[in-house]
């Protein structure tokens, strides 16, 4: 405070030699970097700015600081009236404190994170008499994002819609944000308030209108990317200065600094990977990597990376399904980064979007950042399908089942006609060794594709798509076919997955335990690192993952099998690079108990016990009950059912094959009881 205090002191004296274009002075305070600004006679060194956004803390509140100095003796105190939605909600006093003729005040207030607009009244008070000396207006709280890349990031700075909600710092720069940055461009605006200088673009403005619904706080979104860019450029910062105003890393550092921000960024977008693609770049992982590691120098709260798999282009070389597949497996190498598709956008032109498809990419992202961030409910297929392993299902190698990510619903596409001329089947869109036409037909069935081929195969990598589309070709720009799921995501592109072979099927055994519960068994299947177990309830459609076991595992105990009269499991193998063709089966008989006696004991006893097989069992009843008594063995399945009227006492014959524990079951009603018996 005594360093802000002597630079406003220094401040106050410029006066006198009539320095005027000291209006606005730029002061280092802390790490941050804040406005002084005279507005006669006060100097303001922290004042908020018009359509500010102050980012939230973890009780979703932010402070709001008003401190300075008064420049004229005889005055008394600052008074600061706060309105919310442009009514009163509180007044706040800051008492001036002289020396040598100069007055400093400091006072400050908390506002909430919520859809409303703040103002700051400040008045100026001696005895009774008040004099409004600044009006600040549409102050909110809320989150921070930052989207960056090449021109697909920015959709060109032409989008006119706004959000008063929506908000972003500083400017964008001549020549589609690649000129100089001038640092005095420090104001606050809403989101495209003017569509270039205010710029976020038309995706920048769907994520943020989006996330709004989501979240129900303000937010603010500094579009950094800059056109014709590598991820070299991206990753380009200057070590003494990286806040430097000479390439776009500094620039989008600046702002996000000056704007109070940078320790509050919750996600960096990162749509780039085309100068790549079009060979005006190399090297994009180690660039990317790089770029990274900066950003969470710089930003030092920095939740999560989402990246764009970039779309299938026009220009003739590998390099651009190679930086694709790079992006689909980022989720694999860094464990904060979430990746996106972007083959099937709307509008695509063979290398941007129109603004219906900017908007889509917009949407999509959202949910993603949705879910990370805002506890998003409704997540189910809204990430993009990615490949996990491919393999041939028999060593005939004429099927080939693709298995993606878990939770996936695919559809497979009908054949699609981008002209009267072509008609395009995705059959024709798996590469084998990188040759296309070996694809007979092919069918979705939950996370799966499987591929029946015209004859055996021997290769050993696949493509999905190809590597480019001819600029004037048959169906430049590649707008379909597309694997999709049922919320209409379209699958990563991928390339050079390996092709492996296939796992032998467990076989799977279940048993009813003297609990209840249910053992389940299996013999070890060579090549399996882990086992999947799923279990279906009576009643229920879908079977639901249950345990993942280790190879080293070949049992496992359900205990909660019983809720229904029938369960159904079963169990797969997989590995790194290969699954079982096939589950193993099983399904059982459960003794379901719903009465308030668990123990027959309590209604009714038997003999002898044991039992010999071949023998009557008798069932001496100790209620009068009119029901059903039944012998199980032990799997649950029933072996005969005889009635019970009430006052007579049944008998049950064991039947000659039978032997081990079984058990007795009673049935009144919508109540069951049971004992144990052992058969000799």
């Amino acid at each position: 405070m005594k360093f802000q205090f002597l630079l406003l002191r220094i401040l106050s004296s410029l006066r006198l030699f009539k320095f005027q274009w000291f209006l606005l002075f730029g002061i280092t305070l802390s790490a941050n970097i804040a406005l002084a600004q005279r507005i006669t006679p006060v100097i303001f060194s922290k004042l908020p700015q018009d359509s500010q956004l102050y980012p939230r803390n973890a009780q979703s509140e932010a402070t709001v600081p008003i401190a300075g100095i008064v420049e004229t003796a005889g005055y008394n105190y600052l008074s600061v009236q706060v309105l919310r939605n442009n009514a009163v909600e509180k007044y706040l006093r800051a008492e001036l404190k002289y020396d040598k003729g100069a007055g400093s005040f400091s006072t400050e207030t908390k506002i909430k994170a919520e859809l409303a607009n703040y103002n700051f009244k400040v008045y100026l008070c001696k005895g009774t008499d008040s004099t409004l000396i600044v009006e600040r207006k549409n102050v909110v709280a809320g989150d921070v994002y930052v989207v960056s890349g090449q021109s697909n990031s920015t959709g060109f700075f032409t989008e006119t819609d706004t959000s008063h909600f929506c908000r972003t710092f500083g400017k964008i720069t001549a020549d589609l944000n690649t000129g100089a940055y001038n640092p005095a461009d420090t104001l606050w605006a809403f989101s495209n308030q003017h569509p270039y200088s205010n710029g976020v673009g038309t995706m920048g403005l769907e994520i943020q209108k989006q996330l709004i619904q989501h979240s129900g706080v303000p937010n603010c979104l500094i579009n950094a990317g800059f056109h014709w860019s590598s991820a070299f450029a991206h990753a380009q910062r200057t070590e003494s200065n990286h806040a430097d105003l000479h390439n776009g890393y500094g620039r989008m550092l600046y702002r996000l600094q000056k704007g109070g921000l940078a320790s509050s960024v919750k996600a960096y977008i990162f749509r780039q990977g085309e100068s790549e693609a079009y060979h005006e770049g190399g090297n994009w992982s180690e660039n990317f990597d790089l770029l990274r590691k900066n950003l969470k120098q710089d930003l030092a709260n920095l939740g999560k990376i989402y990246v764009f798999q970039i779309d299938v282009i026009y220009y003739p070389s590998p390099v651009g399904a190679e930086v694709r597949d790079y992006q689909r497996r980022l989720p694999d190498i860094y464990p904060d980064l979430r990746s996106l598709a972007t083959v099937g956008t709307k509008e695509f032109d063979g290398l941007h979007y129109g603004k219906e498809g900017n908007k889509q990419g917009g949407l999509e992202l959202s949910r993603l950042i949705a879910r990370d961030f805002y506890s998003l409910k409704d997540t189910a297929n809204i990430n993009s399908p990615n490949i996990k392993k491919i393999f041939y299902k028999t060593a005939e190698k004429k099927q080939v089942i693709l298995v993606f990510d878990e939770g996936q619903d695919l559809l497979y596409p009908e054949p699609y006609k981008p002209n009267t001329q072509v008609t395009l089947d995705m059959k024709d869109f798996f590469y084998f060794n990188g040759e296309s036409g070996s694809v007979a037909s092919a069918k979705a069935e939950g996370n799966r594709i499987t591929l029946e081929l015209r004859a055996p195969q021997q290769a050993t990598t696949m493509d999905l798509m190809p590597m480019y589309t001819p600029e004037n070709g048959p169906y430049y720009p590649l707008n379909g076919p597309f694997i999709k799921n049922t919320l209409g995501m379209r699958a990563f592109t991928f390339f050079k997955v390996p092709i492996g072979e296939s796992l032998n099927a467990p076989e799977l055994a279940a048993q009813l335990e003297p609990s209840g519960d249910v053992k389940l068994t299996w013999e070890k299947v060579p090549g399996v690192s882990d086992y999947v177990l799923e279990r279906k309830l009576e009643g229920e459609t879908e079977y639901k993952s249950i345990a993942q076991l280790d190879s080293a595992t070949y049992a496992y105990i359900d205990k909660n099998a019983a809720q229904s009269k029938k369960a159904y499991f079963r169990l797969k193998g997989v590995s790194k690079l290969s699954e079982t063709a096939d589950y193993g089966y099983a399904e059982i008989e459960t003794t379901i108990v719903t009465g308030v006696e668990k123990d027959g004991d309590a209604m009714f006893t038997v003999f002898p016990n044991p039992v010999q097989k071949g023998q009557q069992l008798t069932v001496q009843m100790k209620k009068q009950v009119k029901g059903t008594i039944s012998l199980l063995n032990f799997n649950g399945q029933a072996l005969s059912d005889e009635p019970v009227s009430q006052g007579s006492d049944p008998s049950i014959h064991i039947p000659e094959h039978s032997s081990g524990y079984h058990f007795i079951r009673l049935k009144a009603g919508d109540k069951i009881w049971s004992k144990k018996v052992l058969v000799r």
